[in-house]
């Protein structure tokens, strides 16, 4: 839980000051030197930080989600918002960046209101990904 409220310190402290994200769930356990999770949120999406065998994670759900339902990481988010093609799905500076230049727009696609049609568009992506990565 240490290195994700690091990373929230020093590359994410805009989803609680500027885009009014609000912590709403969080767990550590003792699994992989501590696995851990933090959720924050509005009222049209849930930003997850996921910290799994050491390495650090983003990914975005729909505002109701639970801690396990489908959640969608950054880099698929980006090519569904830029056609940028990149499988960088790691908490580091470079996503920060992105997701503060584009929350809004995020944030529109889990709208409920758009929601269905954006799950189905984001989960073909993630099947091409799968394909494109390990055939």
């Amino acid at each position: 839980m240490d290195e994700l409220l690091q990373f929230l310190l020093q590359h994410g402290s805009f989803l609680y000051k500027e885009c009014g994200c609000r912590f709403v769930d969080s767990r550590v356990s003792d699994s992989f030197g501590g696995d851990a999770f933090l959720i924050l949120a509005t009222d049209n999406v849930r930003v997850r930080l996921v910290r799994d065998r050491a390495q650090l994670f983003g990914d975005f759900q729909k505002p109701e989600a639970s801690a396990e339902d489908e959640a969608f990481s950054i880099d698929i988010v980006r090519q569904h918002l830029t056609g940028e093609v990149d499988y960088d799905t790691f908490l580091n500076a470079k996503n920060a960046s992105f997701v503060r230049s584009h929350f809004r727009s995020v944030e529109r696609l889990f709208d409920q209101a758009t929601f269905a049609e954006t799950r189905r568009k984001l989960q073909r992506l993630k099947a091409e990904r799968a394909k494109k990565l390990f055939g």
